[in-house]
């Protein structure tokens, strides 16, 4: 939870600098992300869930493995969820009232949108790895396993 917190307060920086120097949100970018987004969350999702640890007969070993997978997955929803939260906002807020100024600070509803689904792209690929980690482990146990099991 901690580093979603991190991440959105990332992306409201950068929705601010870039809103600063002129950027502006727009509705098909974030429409485009999002899309990328849900089958990059699949792919993953499908990984996750593809996962067996049948043979992996030590307990403590398929217990620990377990709660990486619920992690992760629980990670990824979490993400999953407050994009497509923000994407909503986005495109229901009031055209109207998109961007806000006060003074010198700007906020660019849209362009807000665009940044947080953008970084949780980001996050999403970078889980793609921890999953191909988690997988190597996996492996590996199994392979510890049939070895033990043969001596």
């Amino acid at each position: 939870m901690t580093k979603l917190i991190i991440r959105l307060i990332i992306a409201v920086i950068i929705s601010l600098i870039l809103a600063a120097i002129g950027v502006k949100g727009n509705a098909v970018v974030v429409q485009t992300l999002f899309t990328v987004l849900g089958i990059v969350f699949s792919i993953a999702m499908s990984l996750l869930v593809s996962f067996g640890l049948s043979e992996i007969l030590n307990k403590g070993m398929r217990q620990k493995l377990r709660s990486s997978i619920c992690r992760t997955r629980n990670c990824l929803l979490l993400d999953f969820f407050v994009s497509a939260l923000f994407l909503v906002v986005s495109l229901l807020w009031d055209s109207c009232h998109l961007v806000y100024e006060k003074g010198w600070l700007r906020i660019d509803i849209m362009l807000l949108a665009v940044c947080v689904i953008a970084i949780s792209l980001l996050y999403e690929i970078f889980n793609f790895r921890k999953i191909h980690n988690l997988h190597t482990d996996i492996e590996d146990a199994i392979v510890k396993e049939k070895i033990a099991s043969k001596s």
